[in-house]
């Protein structure tokens, strides 16, 4: 079997072509192989990325749950600074108000025993009509007063006599209770 004939023509045909497709298989497979190698230095550098976000995330969440967590010590503190605050400003004020009111509301029953209404009482002192008429319910001595003196209202014309005076001595009376 030479190069003459016809099945060695046909053998070598057979053979490029066996050959041709050894290559192309082999040149396929390297091209794989590198897009592979490509694809997991991709995967690889993805999950890096992800693994130092992942870390990030985490420690920066501990230190947000740290200053959460000092933040409510804080307020915690706080709050509790305002309650006593408030406690002894409510003190304060409940024997303040505890002093000053029997004293109001004896000045309420004085200018009541010179026959003024409790509108007039209110008119000369600023107070609001309700509150003088609850500081004369609360007052010991006007449930003390003899009848006589809880007598009807006076006039007006007499009242608008009296109460200048009255007023100056009101405020005489609350100037000393101030001071």
């Amino acid at each position: 079997m030479g190069p003459d004939s016809l099945a060695w023509w046909l053998m070598l045909g057979s053979v490029g072509e066996v050959g041709k497709t050894t290559n192309d298989a082999v040149t396929a497979r390297e091209t794989a192989r590198k897009r592979l190698l490509a694809l997991n230095a991709d995967r690889a550098a993805r999950d890096a990325r992800i693994e130092a976000a992942a870390a990030k995330v985490i420690t920066t969440a501990g230190k947000l749950t740290d200053a959460t967590a000092a933040a409510d010590a804080a307020r915690a503190e706080a709050r509790t600074g305002y309650e006593a605050a408030l406690s002894k400003i409510d003190a304060t004020y409940a024997a303040a108000v505890g002093r000053a009111e029997p004293a109001v509301a004896a000045g309420l029953v004085e200018l009541t025993a010179e026959k003024l209404s409790p509108a007039d009482v209110a008119a000369l002192t600023d107070l609001p009509v309700a509150e003088v008429k609850r500081l004369l319910k609360s007052a010991p001595a006007a449930s003390s007063a003899p009848a006589a003196t809880v007598a009807a209202p006076v006039p007006a014309a007499t009242a608008a006599a009296v109460l200048p005076v009255a007023v100056d001595r009101v405020r005489a009376d609350a100037a000393a209770l101030a001071g």
